[in-house]
């Protein structure tokens, strides 16, 4: 489930202004001026909380692909270790077979 935050809130808050005062204008309510400055003004607000909401998302992305790659690496030094002990089992089966093979 999704946690609204301020930010999701903000964002909300700021389209419903903006339609607001759109639909205001069109009554006929306030000047031009009022309702270019009041609507770029929570443009602008909408703009920051979504390059904010854009960047924490981000953010999020980001951590996860460096946990992953320190699981990664973790694999490869396992795998290195695993790789050791074939090549000593592979080594030591094979002085067992010279062994086998100067008794005969």
């Amino acid at each position: 489930m999704v946690k609204i935050t301020i930010e999701d809130i903000t964002i909300l808050i700021a389209i419903a202004i903006v339609v607001w005062i759109a639909i205001w204008k069109l009554i006929g309510s306030p000047t031009d001026t009022a309702a270019l400055i009041s609507v770029a003004l929570f443009i602008a607000t909408l703009g920051l909380g979504l390059w904010k909401k854009s960047y924490l998302v981000e953010k999020k992305a980001e951590l996860g692909f460096m946990k992953v790659k320190g699981e990664l690496n973790l694999i490869k030094n396992n795998l290195n270790y695993i790789r050791e002990d074939i090549d000593s089992i592979n080594n030591k089966l094979l002085n067992i077979e010279n062994l086998i093979k100067k008794k005969k």
